[in-house]
Protein backbone atom coordinates (compact mmCIF):
# COMPACT_ATOMS: atom_id res chain seq x y z
CA UNK A 1 0.00 0.00 0.00
CA UNK A 2 1.39 3.38 -0.83
CA UNK A 3 1.26 6.34 1.20
CA UNK A 4 -1.23 7.95 -0.66
CA UNK A 5 -3.54 5.31 -0.48
CA UNK A 6 -2.89 4.62 3.10
CA UNK A 7 -4.12 8.39 3.65
CA UNK A 8 -7.23 8.01 1.26
CA UNK A 9 -8.47 4.89 3.81
CA UNK A 10 -7.90 7.67 6.77
CA UNK A 11 -9.81 10.60 5.14
CA UNK A 12 -12.19 7.67 4.52
CA UNK A 13 -12.74 6.92 7.91
CA UNK A 14 -12.32 10.36 9.58
CA UNK A 15 -15.55 11.55 6.81
CA UNK A 16 -17.53 8.26 8.05
CA UNK A 17 -17.11 7.00 4.57
CA UNK A 18 -15.10 3.74 5.39
CA UNK A 19 -16.54 0.30 4.21
CA UNK A 20 -15.90 -3.07 5.95
CA UNK A 21 -13.58 -3.89 2.99
CA UNK A 22 -11.62 -0.87 3.15
CA UNK A 23 -11.42 -0.74 7.20
CA UNK A 24 -10.13 -5.31 6.79
CA UNK A 25 -7.75 -3.62 4.02
CA UNK A 26 -6.42 -0.97 6.48
CA UNK A 27 -6.39 -3.37 9.21
CA UNK A 28 -4.73 -6.11 7.50
CA UNK A 29 -2.11 -3.67 6.17
CA UNK A 30 -1.09 -2.38 9.51
CA UNK A 31 -0.65 -5.58 10.67
CA UNK A 32 1.60 -6.80 7.66
CA UNK A 33 4.10 -4.31 8.99
CA UNK A 34 7.63 -5.03 10.45
CA UNK A 35 8.41 -5.56 14.70
CA UNK A 36 7.44 -2.46 16.48
CA UNK A 37 10.19 -3.55 18.08
CA UNK A 38 11.81 -1.15 15.58
CA UNK A 39 9.46 1.38 16.81
CA UNK A 40 10.11 1.32 20.25
CA UNK A 41 13.79 1.34 19.68
CA UNK A 42 13.77 4.88 18.36
CA UNK A 43 15.14 8.07 20.68
CA UNK A 44 12.80 9.61 22.61
CA UNK A 45 12.82 12.97 20.13
CA UNK A 46 11.93 11.02 17.08
CA UNK A 47 8.95 9.28 18.22
CA UNK A 48 7.86 13.01 19.21
CA UNK A 49 7.97 13.86 15.69
CA UNK A 50 6.35 11.06 14.52
CA UNK A 51 3.31 11.70 17.27
CA UNK A 52 2.83 15.27 16.40
CA UNK A 53 2.57 15.36 12.93
CA UNK A 54 6.25 17.02 12.36
CA UNK A 55 6.99 15.76 8.80
CA UNK A 56 8.09 18.79 7.33
CA UNK A 57 9.89 20.19 10.68
CA UNK A 58 12.13 17.05 9.98
CA UNK A 59 12.69 17.66 6.31
CA UNK A 60 13.71 21.20 7.83
CA UNK A 61 15.84 19.48 9.92
CA UNK A 62 17.43 17.44 7.29
CA UNK A 63 18.14 20.14 4.61
CA UNK A 64 19.18 22.43 7.54
CA UNK A 65 22.05 19.79 8.52
CA UNK A 66 23.26 18.88 4.77
CA UNK A 67 26.90 21.01 4.64
CA UNK A 68 27.58 22.89 1.20
CA UNK A 69 28.03 20.54 -1.88
CA UNK A 70 28.08 21.22 -5.68
CA UNK A 71 24.64 21.68 -7.18
CA UNK A 72 23.79 18.60 -8.90
CA UNK A 73 24.78 16.90 -5.84
CA UNK A 74 22.97 19.06 -3.35
CA UNK A 75 19.88 18.18 -5.90
CA UNK A 76 20.04 14.48 -6.33
CA UNK A 77 21.30 14.12 -1.79
CA UNK A 78 17.90 16.15 -1.01
CA UNK A 79 15.77 14.55 -3.73
CA UNK A 80 17.32 11.28 -1.85
CA UNK A 81 16.64 11.76 1.54
CA UNK A 82 13.10 12.81 0.47
CA UNK A 83 12.16 9.71 -0.63
CA UNK A 84 13.60 8.24 2.22
CA UNK A 85 12.31 10.27 4.80
CA UNK A 86 8.95 10.09 3.57
CA UNK A 87 9.38 6.38 3.83
CA UNK A 88 10.62 6.90 7.02
CA UNK A 89 8.02 8.96 8.41
CA UNK A 90 5.15 6.64 6.90
CA UNK A 91 6.79 3.83 9.08
CA UNK A 92 7.22 5.61 12.55
CA UNK A 93 4.00 7.56 11.68
CA UNK A 94 2.22 3.90 11.18
CA UNK A 95 3.94 2.74 14.43
CA UNK A 96 3.12 5.59 16.09
CA UNK A 97 -0.47 5.42 15.62
CA UNK A 98 -0.96 1.83 15.03
CA UNK A 99 -2.61 0.76 17.64
CA UNK A 100 -5.19 3.96 17.60
CA UNK A 101 -6.27 3.61 14.26
CA UNK A 102 -6.68 -0.32 14.94
CA UNK A 103 -9.06 0.56 18.19
CA UNK A 104 -11.15 2.57 15.65
CA UNK A 105 -11.29 0.59 12.44
CA UNK A 106 -11.65 -2.63 14.91
CA UNK A 107 -12.24 -2.04 18.37
CA UNK A 108 -13.28 -5.63 19.23
CA UNK A 109 -9.61 -7.20 17.60
CA UNK A 110 -7.83 -9.36 20.15
CA UNK A 111 -4.66 -8.02 21.43
CA UNK A 112 -2.02 -9.88 23.55
CA UNK A 113 0.19 -9.02 26.49
CA UNK A 114 3.11 -10.97 27.92
CA UNK A 115 5.12 -11.15 31.05
CA UNK A 116 8.67 -12.19 31.36
CA UNK A 117 10.15 -14.34 34.07
CA UNK A 118 10.54 -12.98 37.54
CA UNK A 119 8.04 -9.87 36.45
CA UNK A 120 5.00 -8.94 37.21
CA UNK A 121 2.58 -7.43 34.40
CA UNK A 122 -0.17 -5.18 35.39
CA UNK A 123 -3.11 -4.18 32.70
CA UNK A 124 -6.83 -2.87 33.15
CA UNK A 125 -9.11 -4.22 30.52
CA UNK A 126 -12.22 -1.86 28.82
CA UNK A 127 -14.45 -3.08 31.83
CA UNK A 128 -12.22 -1.64 34.53
CA UNK A 129 -10.99 -5.18 35.55
CA UNK A 130 -7.11 -5.36 36.74
CA UNK A 131 -5.09 -8.82 35.69
CA UNK A 132 -1.74 -8.97 37.33
CA UNK A 133 0.06 -11.06 34.66
CA UNK A 134 2.77 -13.35 36.60
CA UNK A 135 6.19 -15.13 35.28
CA UNK A 136 6.60 -16.17 32.00
CA UNK A 137 2.44 -15.78 30.96
CA UNK A 138 0.87 -14.40 27.73
CA UNK A 139 -3.00 -13.09 27.99
CA UNK A 140 -4.99 -12.72 25.17
CA UNK A 141 -8.25 -10.52 25.03
CA UNK A 142 -10.26 -7.83 23.05
CA UNK A 143 -8.98 -4.29 22.97
CA UNK A 144 -12.62 -3.16 23.93
CA UNK A 145 -15.11 -5.73 25.06
CA UNK A 146 -18.51 -6.28 22.77
CA UNK A 147 -21.98 -6.71 24.02
CA UNK A 148 -21.80 -10.18 24.89
CA UNK A 149 -20.04 -12.04 27.15
CA UNK A 150 -16.41 -10.84 28.71
CA UNK A 151 -13.96 -13.69 27.25
CA UNK A 152 -10.50 -13.86 27.52
CA UNK A 153 -7.17 -16.83 27.05
CA UNK A 154 -4.77 -17.41 29.56
CA UNK A 155 -1.16 -19.22 29.53
CA UNK A 156 0.43 -19.06 32.56
CA UNK A 157 -0.38 -17.72 35.91
CA UNK A 158 -2.64 -14.18 37.00
CA UNK A 159 -4.43 -12.80 39.31
CA UNK A 160 -8.06 -11.76 38.37
CA UNK A 161 -9.63 -8.93 39.71
CA UNK A 162 -12.73 -8.79 37.54
CA UNK A 163 -15.14 -5.71 37.67
CA UNK A 164 -18.59 -6.80 38.46
CA UNK A 165 -21.25 -6.99 35.80
CA UNK A 166 -24.12 -9.47 36.40
CA UNK A 167 -25.52 -8.78 32.48
CA UNK A 168 -21.99 -9.75 30.89
CA UNK A 169 -20.09 -12.69 32.51
CA UNK A 170 -16.40 -12.94 32.63
CA UNK A 171 -14.55 -16.28 31.46
CA UNK A 172 -11.34 -17.31 31.34
CA UNK A 173 -10.05 -20.00 28.57
CA UNK A 174 -6.69 -22.01 30.29
CA UNK A 175 -5.81 -24.90 28.35
CA UNK A 176 -9.03 -27.09 28.43
CA UNK A 177 -10.05 -25.24 31.56
CA UNK A 178 -13.28 -22.73 31.79
CA UNK A 179 -13.39 -20.31 34.47
CA UNK A 180 -16.55 -18.46 34.22
CA UNK A 181 -17.32 -15.44 37.17
CA UNK A 182 -19.61 -12.22 37.12
CA UNK A 183 -17.57 -10.30 39.29
CA UNK A 184 -14.56 -11.29 42.06
CA UNK A 185 -11.03 -11.86 42.45
CA UNK A 186 -9.06 -15.55 41.98
CA UNK A 187 -6.07 -16.30 40.94
CA UNK A 188 -5.13 -19.03 38.12
CA UNK A 189 -1.87 -20.71 37.29
CA UNK A 190 -1.34 -23.43 34.81
CA UNK A 191 1.95 -25.21 33.45
CA UNK A 192 0.66 -26.80 30.74
CA UNK A 193 0.11 -30.13 31.83
CA UNK A 194 -2.10 -29.10 35.07
CA UNK A 195 -4.48 -25.90 36.47
CA UNK A 196 -4.77 -24.58 39.24
CA UNK A 197 -7.48 -22.00 40.51
CA UNK A 198 -7.87 -19.72 43.72
CA UNK A 199 -10.67 -18.00 45.01
CA UNK A 200 -10.15 -14.93 46.97
CA UNK A 201 -13.41 -13.50 46.49
CA UNK A 202 -16.87 -14.35 45.36
CA UNK A 203 -17.58 -17.13 43.21
CA UNK A 204 -16.60 -19.06 40.20
CA UNK A 205 -17.52 -21.70 38.39
CA UNK A 206 -15.46 -24.08 36.42
CA UNK A 207 -16.05 -26.26 33.96
CA UNK A 208 -13.90 -28.95 31.36
CA UNK A 209 -13.85 -31.40 29.14
CA UNK A 210 -15.41 -34.57 30.60
CA UNK A 211 -15.84 -33.13 33.70
CA UNK A 212 -18.57 -31.51 35.76
CA UNK A 213 -19.18 -27.79 36.73
CA UNK A 214 -17.64 -27.00 40.08
CA UNK A 215 -18.48 -24.02 42.27
CA UNK A 216 -15.76 -22.44 44.25
CA UNK A 217 -16.44 -20.21 47.04
CA UNK A 218 -13.68 -17.85 49.02
CA UNK A 219 -10.42 -19.96 50.46
CA UNK A 220 -11.29 -22.80 48.45
CA UNK A 221 -9.28 -24.20 45.32
CA UNK A 222 -9.17 -26.19 42.64
CA UNK A 223 -6.88 -28.44 40.57
CA UNK A 224 -7.24 -29.93 37.32
CA UNK A 225 -5.46 -31.85 35.09
CA UNK A 226 -5.32 -31.97 31.44
CA UNK A 227 -5.35 -35.93 31.36
CA UNK A 228 -7.76 -36.37 34.49
CA UNK A 229 -11.68 -36.58 33.56
CA UNK A 230 -12.27 -34.63 36.98
CA UNK A 231 -11.97 -31.11 39.02
CA UNK A 232 -10.87 -31.62 42.38
CA UNK A 233 -12.04 -29.45 44.75
CA UNK A 234 -9.82 -28.13 47.96
CA UNK A 235 -9.59 -26.10 51.01
CA UNK A 236 -7.21 -23.34 50.29
CA UNK A 237 -4.18 -23.08 52.88
CA UNK A 238 -4.73 -19.70 55.32
CA UNK A 239 -0.92 -18.35 53.69
CA UNK A 240 -2.33 -18.60 50.07
CA UNK A 241 -3.63 -15.41 49.58
CA UNK A 242 -0.70 -13.58 50.74
CA UNK A 243 1.69 -15.76 48.54
CA UNK A 244 -0.66 -15.45 45.47
CA UNK A 245 -1.37 -11.07 45.54
CA UNK A 246 2.45 -10.70 46.84
CA UNK A 247 4.24 -8.42 44.14
CA UNK A 248 0.24 -6.76 43.28
CA UNK A 249 -1.14 -4.11 44.61
CA UNK A 250 -4.52 -6.18 45.47
CA UNK A 251 -4.29 -5.56 49.25
CA UNK A 252 -5.85 -2.51 49.73
CA UNK A 253 -6.67 -2.78 53.51
CA UNK A 254 -5.67 0.42 55.81
CA UNK A 255 -5.48 1.29 59.89
CA UNK A 256 -4.98 4.31 60.40
CA UNK A 257 -3.01 5.33 57.45
CA UNK A 258 -2.62 8.76 56.43
CA UNK A 259 -5.23 9.69 53.59
CA UNK A 260 -1.66 10.67 51.44
CA UNK A 261 -0.79 7.35 51.66
CA UNK A 262 -4.12 6.31 50.49
CA UNK A 263 -4.22 8.04 47.75
CA UNK A 264 -1.11 6.98 46.72
CA UNK A 265 -1.86 3.48 46.78
CA UNK A 266 -5.22 3.92 44.70
CA UNK A 267 -3.37 6.38 41.72
CA UNK A 268 -1.00 3.44 41.46
CA UNK A 269 -3.82 0.53 41.41
CA UNK A 270 -5.80 2.16 38.96
CA UNK A 271 -3.69 4.76 37.09
CA UNK A 272 -5.83 8.20 38.24
CA UNK A 273 -4.65 10.87 39.51
CA UNK A 274 -6.02 12.45 42.24
CA UNK A 275 -6.15 15.72 43.62
CA UNK A 276 -7.22 17.01 47.05
CA UNK A 277 -8.71 20.54 47.17
CA UNK A 278 -7.59 21.63 50.34
CA UNK A 279 -3.85 20.19 51.93
CA UNK A 280 -5.61 19.23 54.77
CA UNK A 281 -7.38 16.51 53.28
CA UNK A 282 -4.51 14.72 53.76
CA UNK A 283 -3.81 14.00 57.14
CA UNK A 284 -6.45 12.37 58.09
CA UNK A 285 -6.16 9.09 58.69
CA UNK A 286 -8.52 6.38 57.54
CA UNK A 287 -9.17 2.70 58.51
CA UNK A 288 -10.79 0.54 55.88
CA UNK A 289 -10.82 -2.12 53.63
CA UNK A 290 -10.60 -1.69 49.89
CA UNK A 291 -9.51 -4.45 48.75
CA UNK A 292 -11.28 -5.70 45.88
CA UNK A 293 -13.59 -2.41 44.98
CA UNK A 294 -13.81 -0.92 41.86
CA UNK A 295 -12.64 2.75 41.72
CA UNK A 296 -16.24 4.11 42.02
CA UNK A 297 -16.72 2.50 45.23
CA UNK A 298 -13.49 3.05 46.44
CA UNK A 299 -13.60 6.55 46.16
CA UNK A 300 -17.58 6.59 47.67
CA UNK A 301 -16.19 4.59 50.58
CA UNK A 302 -13.30 7.11 51.52
CA UNK A 303 -16.06 9.60 51.48
CA UNK A 304 -18.37 8.29 53.65
CA UNK A 305 -15.41 7.94 56.18
CA UNK A 306 -14.20 11.26 56.24
CA UNK A 307 -17.31 13.26 54.99
CA UNK A 308 -15.17 14.13 51.85
CA UNK A 309 -16.89 14.54 48.34
CA UNK A 310 -15.22 13.72 44.96
CA UNK A 311 -15.78 14.00 40.96
CA UNK A 312 -14.04 11.40 38.75
CA UNK A 313 -13.25 12.82 35.46
CA UNK A 314 -11.85 10.70 32.88
CA UNK A 315 -8.27 9.87 34.75
CA UNK A 316 -8.07 12.13 37.05
CA UNK A 317 -10.59 12.97 40.51
CA UNK A 318 -11.03 15.87 42.66
CA UNK A 319 -11.21 15.42 46.40
CA UNK A 320 -12.84 18.00 48.55
CA UNK A 321 -14.11 18.47 52.00
CA UNK A 322 -18.08 18.03 51.67
CA UNK A 323 -20.28 21.37 52.02
CA UNK A 324 -22.74 21.71 54.68
CA UNK A 325 -26.17 22.01 53.51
Amino acid sequence: MSQQEFKNLIDKYLKGELDAADAAKLEQWLDAMADETAFDALPAEEKQEAQTGGYQRLMQRIEQQQRPTPIRRLFTNIRTLRAAAAAACLIIAVFAFRNRLLDLVAPHRLTAMTSTPGKIKKHILSDGSIIWLKGNSKLTFPVTFGDGDRVVTLEGEALFEVAKDAAHPFKIHCGALTTQVLGTSFNIRSNGQETQVNVLTGKISLSAPQSGRVVLYPNQQALYTAKGTAIAKQEQRSAAVHELTRGTEYDMSFNDARLAEVIHRIERKFEVDIQTEEPAINSNLLTADLTDQSLKNTMEMISQALNLAFEIKGKTILLKQKKES
